[in-house]
């Protein structure tokens, strides 16, 4: 596996861009005192997510956690407010995809699927310092090619579902 720098990259960092803008905030002159209460949508069962705030200038809240609030109890909330189901937040290419999401992409959206093994191509060779081939699917092989199956369908219980850390917040 190597580094994981999306979340910082994709994500933290262009919020944290644009919260800074909207508060005004530039970057010699930030101030050491909190100025911006960012919430942060992590339910109950992610608690250990949790991160205080690195910028003095911001002070994390997260409303879910506060209100005890899982996964679940907010699918509930959208469902008796008229909303519909979102999608876990992951990228198309996230090589922590389990076997399970890798079958629903392809099968449920086979453009994204296609993205996916494209993606998967080019970073095959494309990484400078890396020896060796590097693919999304944790079996190292092209995506296209990887096997499936769930540990379940091979009558193995999955213990270690290889899921993603989500340190952003989303």
């Amino acid at each position: 596996m190597i580094r994981r720098q999306c979340t910082s990259t994709c994500k933290v960092v262009p919020v944290q861009r644009k919260v800074r803008e909207l508060a005004r905030i530039a970057g010699w002159c930030s101030p050491t005192i909190p100025v911006v209460e960012a919430w942060l949508g992590i339910s109950l069962e992610e608690a250990a997510r949790m991160k205080p705030s690195t910028e003095g200038w911001q002070v994390n809240r997260w409303p879910l956690v506060e209100r005890r609030m899982t996964r679940r109890d907010c699918l509930l909330w959208l469902a008796r407010h008229g909303y519909p189901e979102p999608p876990r937040s992951a990228c198309i290419g996230c090589p922590f995809h389990s076997d399970a999401q890798w079958r629903r992409l392809r099968n449920g959206d086979p453009d994204a699927w296609a993205d996916a093994v494209a993606v998967d191509r080019a970073i095959c060779t494309g990484f400078c310092g890396i020896r060796g081939e590097v693919y999304l699917h944790r079996s190292a092989v092209p995506l296209d090619e990887a096997d499936l199956m769930t540990e379940a369908d091979r009558g193995q219980l999955d213990l270690w579902s290889n899921e993603c850390e989500g340190l952003c917040g989303v």
